[in-house]
């Protein structure tokens, strides 16, 4: 009964994405709504039912989060997100670390969004509304920094990242999931929400300052040895395209932010669950042991590959399409931005290529054969790779 409840769901989902509005809720729902019945795909049945209320949980917050009419119902929501993901990666992570980890997690993100908490009580009482829509635009620097703050942290922006790499690498494979395809988009919903009323004049400092990190952070990348922790930072490198769109915020950069979040929502996920198909089978996340990958496991080299190639944009993928916009909307702000956002997209393309040359090809130091792909793990393989199709249609 599961494989055709899964095809009820993909059609489910393919009429949704062919009538799709440009409504950032609306594109939200529907990718948590997706990434949470990959999830739910990816369960093992002998793992503990406490599990699997963990992440009911997680799901219901972020509706909840994404269908709030108010600031403070938002905020509430926004902040109890991180209760479920914490407790996901202190009981099934991986490596002793992950209790750190998801203390880094907690209070990294809690600490930084506690001034907007203030913020919106003092504009709820002042104006007896937490509606946005009455308030007055801000023109203090200070408030607007502290304002996007928590959502700069939330994307993550790169010298507010440190909780990033962490949380990924120690939490299990449908933690890691969550938290790439749909928590850190939370940080780009709550820039939209604020992003009618901001304007101040430190737009020019939160680009210059989200660019350089896009870029430090894709070098980074480039230095990685464990597979999650690349992938971790690639994240931090794509958000920044996010930071910039919503800065700025004109047609083609909220068209940009839209595609992006939604196509590397889609990839990281996959991406995240194919490295953990990897380390089921030669039980690290070194490159190390990890090359020589497409030797062992064929079929799940195939969707590896086919996922890193739409992660770095190439040609029709729907990361092209938000990669492009950017461009265009950049343009008509600055030159400078525009180079910089050129050189987030080479580094991008060169993390990519490392993270499939480094994995997949090279002499392995693990001996034996692996090629035994499940049902299940091809399933989840192709319905993570079939939406960005369906996208580049739509």
């Amino acid at each position: 009964m599961f494989y055709p409840s899964s095809l009820f769901f993909f059609s489910s989902f393919l009429s949704l994405i062919l009538s799709f509005d440009k409504s950032w809720t609306y594109f939200l729902l529907i990718l948590t709504g997706w990434i949470f019945f990959l999830m739910v795909c990816c369960w093992n049945p002998r793992s503990k039912a406490l599990y699997l209320f963990y992440l009911f949980l997680l799901f219901s917050f972020l509706f909840l989060t994404f269908l709030s009419m108010s600031l403070i119902s938002f905020y509430i929501f926004f902040e109890a997100c991180l209760i479920p993901t914490m407790l996901l990666i202190m009981g099934w992570g991986y490596q002793p670390e992950r209790l750190p980890s998801s203390f880094y997690f907690l209070f990294y993100t809690l600490i930084s969004s506690l001034p907007l908490f203030f913020v919106i009580l003092g504009f709820t009482f002042y104006y007896n509304s937490s509606n946005p829509l009455f308030f007055p635009p801000i023109l203090d620097n200070l408030l607007h920094l502290i304002i996007i703050l928590a959502f700069l942290v939330k994307l993550p922006i790169y010298w507010g990242h440190i909780w990033l790499p962490k949380a990924h690498v120690e939490a299990p494979v449908t933690g890691s999931m969550v938290l790439a395809a749909v928590l850190l988009k939370l940080g780009g919903y709550g820039l939209y929400l604020f992003q009618p009323f901001l304007m101040s004049n430190i737009h020019l400092i939160v680009i210059t300052v989200g660019l350089l990190g896009g870029i430090y952070s894709s070098i980074l990348a480039l230095r990685q040895t464990d597979v999650k922790a690349l992938i971790a930072y690639s994240s931090v490198a794509h958000m920044s395209f996010v930071i910039v769109a919503m800065t700025l915020s004109n047609y083609y950069l909220n068209t940009s932010s839209i595609f992006m979040m939604l196509a590397h929502g889609i990839c990281s996920s996959g991406l995240f669950y194919l490295s953990y198909l990897i380390y089921l089978r030669v039980s690290s996340r070194s490159f190390l042991l990890t090359r020589g990958a497409l030797v062992s496991s064929p079929y799940i080299i195939f969707w590896w590959f086919l996922l890193i190639v739409f992660n770095m944009g190439v040609p029709p993928s729907f990361n092209l399409f938000a990669e492009l916009f950017a461009f265009i909307g950049v343009a008509s702000f600055s030159t400078l931005c525009m180079m910089l956002v050129g050189f987030v997209s080479f580094f991008s393309s060169c993390f990519c290529l490392y993270l499939y040359s480094s994995s997949s090809h090279g002499n392995s130091l693990q001996l034996g054969n692996f090629n035994n792909s499940s049902l299940n793990e091809l399933l989840v393989g192709s319905l993570h790779f079939l939406p960005l199709l369906l996208l580049i249609l739509s």
